[in-house]
């Protein structure tokens, strides 16, 4: 089996450059229409006095940087980048069900209705990320760039 060894993006690259863009997008208008989400998630609501507290201001571009960070890992094909998100996205198993139990009222949340089925959303667009990811592994080796020599030559052993 040959594989391509060009600079090119794969599609697997090219969706989740999508997708931290996207929730990048998604970070600035939650904070700019709604941003008692992130004084809420900050410190207990009694305590938010501002409309934009510089602790939320700065925990945002933290996130704001992390997401730039990843976004340059994806396009650098960091090893250990793809492996940090498989397992960070297979924690979707968990968000999703504790998402439906806050917005049937099982559990309680701090959070609007809106924001939970956005974050139950993503969970499941993680965990899509997680099968392609795995399949892309299992196929074409890290971030489909093609499988080392040495895991090719496990690989024809095990025929």
């Amino acid at each position: 089996m040959t594989t391509q060894h060009n600079n090119s993006m794969r599609p697997l690259e090219k969706a989740l450059i999508i997708f931290f863009g996207t929730l990048l997008l998604s970070l600035l208008i939650i904070f700019a229409v709604q941003p008692s989400i992130y004084t809420t998630t900050l410190w207990p609501p009694s305590a938010a006095t501002e409309r934009y507290p510089l602790p939320a201001i700065l925990f945002l571009t933290a996130l704001i940087v992390m997401i730039g960070v990843l976004m340059y890992g994806i396009v650098q094909h960091w090893r250990w980048l793809f492996w940090l998100m498989l397992v960070a996205f297979t924690g979707s198993l968990i968000q999703i069900p504790v998402e439906i139990a806050q917005l049937t009222g099982v559990l309680s949340s701090l959070y609007p209705v809106w924001y939970g089925l956005l974050r139950a959303g993503v969970g499941i667009i993680e965990l899509s990320f997680v099968v392609w990811m795995i399949q892309t592994y299992r196929h074409h080796g890290v971030w489909g760039r093609g499988k080392e020599k040495k895991e090719r030559h496990l690989e024809s052993q095990e025929h």
